[in-house]
């Protein structure tokens, strides 16, 4: 497709939560950002830690989303009016699933978007603490 990705590791934070769930939270950003970025674009995803959270997240110079559009796309089944007109296939539930991991770990979801512009979503999740007992990468959380 012609588009510009940048990973961006500062740190390798270590949470408690189920690889699956992590790799769900990944797949849906990172393919959202894909597939409504055109040609010549560019997605950065990132990783970090700090002050006890693991900070994550991907930004895009894509379509972007309207200040109207934007409280709804963590909806289940919601599209945006561009992203239909586009003929993207999508189901609308990518998002509201990312939100539903990361809350149910105790994190917060936030997304920031101008339309034409871009779109840049951000994660935090609480980092293991050494003090808890289990597999750091294999605690209970949401439902998939």
């Amino acid at each position: 497709q012609g588009l510009l990705l940048t990973w961006t590791l500062q740190q390798n934070p270590v949470v408690m939560a189920d690889s699956l769930h992590l790799k769900q939270l990944w797949t849906n950003l990172i393919s959202n950002a894909i597939k409504y970025t055109p040609a010549g674009g560019t997605v950065r995803v990132f990783l970090d830690q700090q002050e006890g959270w693991a900070l994550g997240g991907v930004e895009d110079s894509g379509i972007g989303i309207s200040p109207q559009e934007l409280p709804l796309v963590f909806h289940e089944f919601y599209r945006t009016a561009e992203a239909r007109k586009m003929g993207v296939r999508g189901t609308g539930l990518g998002l509201p699933l990312v939100k539903r991991i990361v809350e149910g770990y105790g994190g917060s979801l936030e997304v920031q978007s101008t339309v034409g512009k871009g779109s840049h979503f951000r994660f935090r999740l609480p980092i293991a603490d050494d003090s808890r007992s289990g597999d750091p990468v294999g605690g209970q959380g949401p439902p998939p």
